[in-house]
């Protein structure tokens, strides 16, 4: 599988948030004013985004654009699970769009209402019956369970879970003379362990759902998915690769994972077979990342115990891994540190670029954000079995 190096890096900025800054902000939604009727059609090169899907100008923005932002609709809480869900659904989709044939675009075909209702609850009996009532020719897209359903976690009974926290359309086009065709879809399913219950008290509690059985859940969930995709005119006769995402609680500071994938193939109504994705990111350190490298963990807090004993001043450090299938894909530091000069940034920054081809290993792609709570400095990055450290100066006032 290609590797997403360069994509990482363009998330630094967002991870770099996870020491003493507050959430980040929601973005606002512009509403594109552009006549794209004038425009000429252009293919772009990803040339300098290698590893990375092409793209076509005018860029097109999906017409659900935002609503993943919407507590109403979405039940993804954790800000950045709203960047890597879309960014691991990218990585997976290049299974089956090998980026040397395939333009990416945001998803066109599913409208913002048809995914408000795919994310809403299924209608009880007596609900759909009212709705026929006023329109025979309703059909309940709901994907989330009932009001009246029970399930039981851990012996404590949930009313009305909640497993598809949202929907994600991306669209794989090609080109065929001036024209891009769409050639297959990616739907990403976010799923949601963390289910909400009341004690005794009346008091709001969270119980998680364990990972297997929201996996099977998902599943259901993408057959029935399939089942809505087919019915509309654009999904009929294309491959679409469903993947599963499982998100993290929105106090969490690393992101969610892939877990599942699989392809329909077009025309087919059916799913009949599931590739299971083995992806994580952790919090170093982390008892996890001991047993799968122990190395990338000692490396890790050599490299925090260098930093604290030349700058004792620095006011926090943290290092998230990527792991797929068991091996290190990427490691981001952020370090939080206030300068009283450009002597010292500068001096900082070297100790910095030494100690990342001393201190680790070089099988490993290293990333180090270096900033204090409202401002970058800069980014050092060392690609894998490379010698060199690259130093993007950010902020040098």
């Amino acid at each position: 599988m290609k590797r997403f190096y360069v994509l990482f890096v363009s998330l630094l900025c967002s991870i770099s948030v996870l020491v003493g800054c507050t959430k980040p902000p929601t973005p606002s939604v512009q509403e594109g004013t552009t006549d794209e009727e004038t425009l000429t059609t252009k293919w772009l090169s990803n040339e300098t985004t290698t590893d990375y899907y092409r793209t076509i100008l005018p860029y097109k923005s999906s017409p659900t654009r935002g609503l993943i932002y919407s507590s109403k609709y979405s039940k993804v809480s954790n800000r950045y699970d709203i960047d890597y869900f879309e960014l691991a659904l990218m990585r997976e989709s290049q299974s089956y769009f090998d980026p040397e044939n395939f333009y990416f675009q945001e998803g066109q075909y599913l409208t913002k209402e048809t995914v408000k209702q795919m994310l809403s609850k299924k209608k009880t009996q007596t609900e759909l019956e009212a709705e026929l009532e006023n329109d025979s020719e309703y059909v309940d897209l709901g994907l989330n369970p009932s009001s009246n359903e029970v399930i039981n976690i851990n012996g404590i009974e949930v009313t009305s879970p909640v497993y598809l926290a949202y929907l994600l359309e991306q669209d794989y086009l090609i080109q065929e003379g001036d024209e891009a065709l769409l050639n297959g879809v990616t739907i990403g399913l976010a799923l949601n362990p963390y289910q909400s219950w009341q004690n005794e008290l009346g008091y709001t509690q969270v119980v998680a759902l364990d990972e297997e059985t929201l996996i099977s859940k998902g599943k259901e969930i993408a057959q029935e998915v399939i089942q809505i995709l087919r019915n509309q005119e654009e999904f009929k006769s294309i491959p679409i690769m469903i993947g599963l995402y499982i998100v993290e609680e929105e106090s969490a500071v690393t992101p969610g994972h892939m877990v599942a994938k699989t392809l329909v193939a077009a025309e087919s109504e059916q799913i009949k077979d599931w590739k299971a994705v083995n992806e994580h990111y952790y919090l170093l350190p982390n008892e996890n990342t001991f047993a799968i490298d122990a190395n990338i963990s000692n490396q890790y807090s050599e490299f925090k115990e260098i930093i604290k004993e030349y700058y004792p001043h620095y006011y926090g450090i943290i290092g998230v891994a990527h792991f797929i299938d068991n091996k290190l894909e990427n490691l981001e530091i952020t370090v939080n540190i206030d300068f009283y000069g450009l002597a010292e940034k500068i001096s900082f920054h070297q100790l910095l670029s030494q100690l990342i081809k001393e201190t680790f290993s070089p099988q490993y792609n290293i990333n180090v954000v270096v900033r204090s709570s409202d401002e970058i400095y800069g980014v050092l990055l060392r690609p894998a079995n490379s010698d060199e450290v690259e130093l993007k100066i950010i902020s040098w006032k």
